[in-house]
């Protein structure tokens, strides 16, 4: 019997709300599910409920990020049956053990061709030999792909720089809710989102918030993590307008009553935060690293500051809030550069040539 679709498997651990990753991952299977069979492989997380709702088949192996050798083969192995019996003819992976556990895999699998692509989606110090070694590799920013190139020898003839994107959407999930909702007008809110990780620092936000010193600046923080218990204790201690929210599926109640996005990272390749904000028509503020520095054009479609610098952020977070006309037009100029460059009408064109490119 002919099959008229590709089979594409996507492997990726911690498929969380709090993970960039697993929204990218999540977004790839939504738009490119019309034109292949997409399927995935993670150890579970939270919100597997979404890959649900769009009816994309997947499997959970617990012990996916086990470094033990032991797990590891029988990780293999687990692998190795599943491309087997689904005709698997792409293995995408989004994490460096998982490339490696599917390269494994695919190697052991006998006759039939499978290709494999990995993306990059972290800035990192270091490689092992087993790393970087699929068949073509996908870089989210220029950051990402000198990071592979410069540092680590990677050829550039198998790198594609396909960026990072989010979703258009996303705008339309949910009911509009009136700006009175959350004291709208009393506060300025500041919204910042991602992991309560040592490299989104957000410890620097919550100190600029102290500088600021002022009642009616309110930051609502969304996420999760190790850095959870230490925030919390901070804000206590320094008695902040700051309100924690668990992550969850759908942030556009926050992105509405939201004055300002803020995103202080100490290293981000192109974070999905970024993209919201543009989506959303938010001014955005951003540490000047890696891929933020590559889509903000300081005082053109967003600020940004010095990592890790509480002072010159608190008073770039001062400088929107006094001029609203100002952090209007950068808001503005950001939307224009997010829908017309990335979004899914963009981004996955690209991927599909990719796939496509080693499949003929």
């Amino acid at each position: 019997m002919l099959r008229l679709k590709p089979n594409i498997l996507h492997i990726t651990p911690d498929f969380d709300y709090a993970c960039g990753r697993s929204y990218y991952v999540f977004l790839l299977m939504k738009y490119l599910k019309d034109a292949y069979n997409v399927s995935l492989i993670t150890n579970g997380g939270d919100s597997i409920q979404r890959i649900e709702e769009e009816n994309i088949k997947y499997k959970v192996i617990r012990g996916l990020k086990s470094k033990n050798p032991i797990s590891v083969a029988r990780n293999i192995n687990e692998l190795r049956a599943y491309i087997k019996e689904h005709c698997i003819d792409i293995v995408h992976t989004h994490h460096r053990l998982a490339e490696f556990i599917a390269l494994q895999s695919i190697n052991l699998n006998g006759t039939k061709k499978v290709h494999s692509v990995f993306t990059s989606l972290s800035i990192v110090n270091k490689k092992f030999n087993i790393e970087y070694k699929s068949d073509s590799i996908i870089a989210v920013s220029n950051s990402v792909k000198n990071m592979l190139t410069g540092k680590f020898s990677i050829d550039e003839h198998k790198i594609s720089l396909i960026p990072n994107f989010t979703d258009t959407e996303e705008i339309h999930e949910l009911e509009i809710i009136a700006e009175h909702t959350r004291d709208h007008g009393r506060f300025y809110n500041i919204l910042a989102v991602g992991r309560f990780h040592h490299e989104k620092n957000f410890e620097t936000l919550l100190k600029a918030m102290k500088i600021i010193n002022n009642a009616k600046f309110s930051l609502i923080l969304v996420g999760e993590g190790d850095k959870d218990i230490d925030y919390k204790k901070y804000i206590s201690k320094h008695n902040l307008n700051v309100e924690i929210i668990v992550p969850q599926k759908n942030l556009l109640q926050y992105f509405l009553v939201a004055d300002l996005c803020v995103l202080p990272s100490v290293r981000d390749p192109f974070p999905n935060f970024m993209l919201q904000a543009g989506l959303h028509k938010k001014p955005f503020i951003g540490a000047n690293v890696d891929g933020i520095g590559e889509l903000i054009n300081d005082g053109v479609n967003g600020l940004l500051f010095k990592s890790g610098n509480e002072h010159e952020l608190a008073e770039k977070i001062k400088k929107f809030a006094a001029d609203t006309d100002f952090a209007g037009r950068c808001a503005d100029n950001l939307h224009k550069d997010v829908v017309n460059n990335y979004t899914q009408e963009f981004v996955i064109p690209k991927i599909k040539k990719l796939y496509n490119s080693l499949l003929t």
